[in-house]
């Protein structure tokens, strides 16, 4: 660019230029003049195809309109030139002039304004061809443009220039090469942006207020609304999803930190074997019923338990229950099953009894409990110092009972247990402070006290009569007991003098100092204290009278007294020798 403003060219200022002052050319054949390059319409080519003047409808010019307006001077502006220096006029619709026909004379009116910077699409059309013209009337030439103070048109040059940069100027001086046309419009169909078609419309750009411009913009209006609609309902969609979504996590976070645990509802269905432990807390219970499928979870259990004061009344067991019971039925059902299924052995009972009273709860035949002791004994888990016998290991307690369980479980059960409170109880540690030899010695003696007290308030007295019996010459070492005796004998055979005598037998505590080989019941853990931690005193003799109470004494002559009183009592009769009932 010069430092006048204007881009370099071949052509010296003033020469050649739509606005210097260079030769004009010749006027064409039939006295109408040439509009020069730059003014009017633009000069095309002869085509040896087509009509002459005229075209097929014949020669001459249209006749003028009688009340046509005088027509202003038309710039027309080379292709991307916007146009200066008048006001905008109408828009019209533009002029397209077919091969073969003649162009109607009717006034040109100025094309579309074209925004400055973009390039004006241009439609797809073939190599250009003369198209005769009419014979119009002289045009008028056209007013000299508006100059500044320094003598340049500063107006068609800031248009030049910006067609220049745009790559669409073409130097008036220089005739463009055939086909040229042609080529840059098929070049811009391929790689030119519609701005039309698009809708797209610059920034500050003037409205089209035409009849096609306004039918794009309800086209593309409705276009948009319809685009709008669609993004409006999806993004309507996504937050009901959204809000949907995140109100379902939300919940199940709220439920799952804050809110209460979740229950059933109902008593349930179903059966299923739950075994409460032994002192087992609330919270231990509840997971004894979740892992079993009882209740849904065990906080709800442990809320119910905490709301419940007779819960702390549930006892160990085990238990056959619904599934899927809510939380509040499943404690009410726990207390009224008091221990659920269970077997109790209280103290002082025989192993033969006790078989008994399995064979009655297992439903099994009778007898089958004490086979199975029997033949499985090598495999009820006894210790070696047992010698093969039960007694003494069934633990007196409470024992879960579950649906098909079988005598030697049971028994297996028992047995376990009972060997596990003897280690509890110290039998072995404590044995050597009352002279006796073993914890197994501790078991027999406390079998013995268990059959002879009827009030676990005098187990101290009766463990000290014991003793001295054992422990002094007030007896020879001999404890001279019926029950011993009892035991080994066949059930309801009656003592007398001679039986006592005569049978041959350690059980016979007559005649045989010390304890019999084993135990004749299964004691409990009030008698095993009593042994192990004896009231002190001096009494060798005592008889538990049948209203309950037992009456101790020092001397034979004063046993021989309530000896006496129990046997007239019981419909006994008394033997004063002995001092014993027959």
């Amino acid at each position: 660019m010069t430092d006048q403003g204007r881009g370099y060219s071949p052509e010296p200022w003033g020469q050649g230029g739509p606005y210097g002052g260079g030769a004009r050319p010749a006027p064409a054949p039939g006295g109408h003049p040439q509009p020069q390059p730059g003014w009017g319409t633009p000069t095309q080519a002869a085509d040896p195809y087509q009509p002459g003047p005229g075209g097929p409808y014949g020669p001459g010019p249209y006749p003028a309109h009688p009340n046509q307006q005088p027509q202003q001077p038309q710039y027309v502006q080379q292709p991307g030139y916007p146009q200066q220096g008048y006001p905008p006029q109408q828009p019209q619709q533009p002029q397209y002039v077919q091969p073969g026909y003649p162009q109607q004379g009717y006034p040109q009116q100025p094309g579309y304004p074209q925004q400055p910077g973009y390039p004006q699409q241009q439609a797809p059309q073939a190599q250009p061809q003369p198209v005769p013209q009419p014979p119009q009337r002289p045009e008028p030439e056209p007013a000299a443009p508006a100059l500044g103070p320094d003598g340049i048109d500063w107006e068609a040059e800031a248009a030049a220039l910006e067609a220049e940069a745009a790559g669409e100027y073409q130097d008036p001086g220089v005739e463009p090469e055939p086909g040229a046309e042609q080529a840059y419009q098929d070049d811009a169909q391929h790689d030119s942006y519609d701005e039309e078609q698009d809708g797209y419309t610059p920034f500050l750009s003037e409205p089209d207020d035409s009849r096609s411009g306004e039918r794009r913009r309800k086209q593309s209006g409705r276009a948009e609304r319809k685009r709008s609609g669609v993004a409006c309902l999806g993004v309507s969609m996504l937050l009901v999803a959204c809000v949907a979504g995140g109100g379902y996590y939300g919940y199940g976070f709220y439920q799952s930190h804050f809110g209460p645990p979740p229950d059933y509802v109902g008593q349930g269905t179903g059966k299923v074997t739950v075994n409460i432990p032994e002192s087992a807390t609330g919270s231990q219970m509840a997971d004894a019923l979740f892992s079993a499928g009882v209740v849904k979870s065990a906080g709800a259990f442990v809320n119910a338990y905490n709301k419940n004061s007779n819960a702390t009344g549930i006892q160990s067991g085990i238990y056959t229950m619904p599934t899927h019971m809510s939380a509040t039925d499943a404690i009410a059902y726990l207390l009224s099953q008091n221990g659920g299924d269970t077997l109790i052995i209280p103290e002082g009972k025989r192993a033969s009894q006790i078989y008994t009273l399995i064979d009655t709860k297992l439903g099994v035949k009778p007898g089958t409990t004490a086979a199975v002791a029997k033949a499985d004994v090598n495999q009820l888990g006894l210790p070696s110092y047992a010698n093969g016998d039960i007694e003494g290991f069934l633990w007196p307690t409470r024992y879960s009972v579950g649906a098909g369980m079988k005598p030697l479980t049971l028994l297996q059960s028992m047995v376990s247990n009972t060997v596990q409170e003897y280690q509890t109880l110290g039998l072995d540690a404590g044995a050597s402070a009352v002279k006796l030899k073993s914890g197994y010695q501790v078991l027999i003696e406390a079998s013995i006290l268990q059959a002879e007290g009827n009030n676990v308030t005098d187990f101290g007295k009766i463990a000290r009569v014991l003793y001295n019996r054992l422990n002094t010459n007030a007896t020879w070492g001999k404890l001279g007991l019926d029950s011993t005796l009892e035991y080994y004998l066949p059930p309801k055979t009656v003592l007398t003098a001679s039986v006592r005598e005569n049978t041959k037998t350690s059980y016979n505590t007559y005649i045989n100092a010390g304890l019999p080989d084993g135990p004749i019941d299964n004691p409990g853990s009030e008698a095993i204290a009593a042994v192990l931690n004896p009231t002190p005193g001096s009494w060798v003799y005592f008889i538990a009278m049948p209203n309950g109470v037992t009456q101790f004494t020092n001397t034979f002559d004063e046993d021989k007294v309530y000896v006496q009183q129990y046997c007239t009592q019981t419909h006994q009769q008394y033997d004063p020798s002995s001092g014993s009932c027959y």
